[in-house]
């Protein structure tokens, strides 16, 4: 039995420190193992600022969303510093992949929603304001 379990946005690993993983050495296979973020897998762009940890989001390369080809941006506590969203939005254009950013929506302690931006073309822009889903919507 895995002892990482109850994992969802708002709600990470109970083994989570803010800073990293306190059982890495010891980590399951699935999830942990079988994922790879932007920043430690292989001919990674992501520069030494951009390790989670330091950057304060977790960085997906190569990911697929309604079609369109994504850098995927999860932040590692309620949002994503401007620092980092700023650097991605840079990398996105200069590599001409959309980028997406999530932020976890909280009211006082409790997680209540997501909210989704998209940088790219409008085309692209336009899918992501127009794709909201059950996740997506804040009950208040």
């Amino acid at each position: 039995m895995s002892t990482v379990t109850n994992m969802y946005p708002g709600h990470p690993c109970r083994h989570c420190t803010g800073k990293g993983c306190a059982i890495y050495a010891n980590r399951p296979q699935d999830p942990c193992i079988n994922f790879i973020c932007g920043w430690v897998q292989a001919d990674s762009p992501l520069p030494e600022d951009m390790r989670p940890d330091r950057a304060g989001v977790i960085v997906l390369l190569g990911r697929q969303w309604q079609g369109w080809p994504i850098i995927d941006a999860i932040p590692m506590g309620q949002t994503i510093p401007e620092e980092s969203v700023e650097w991605l939005k840079a990398y996105a254009q200069e590599v001409r992949t959309p980028l997406i950013l999530r932020d976890y929506l909280k009211k006082g302690d409790r997680y209540v929603g997501q909210q989704t931006r998209g940088f790219g073309p409008p085309a692209f822009r336009d899918t992501v304001k127009y794709a909201i889903g059950p996740q997506d919507i804040v009950r208040m």
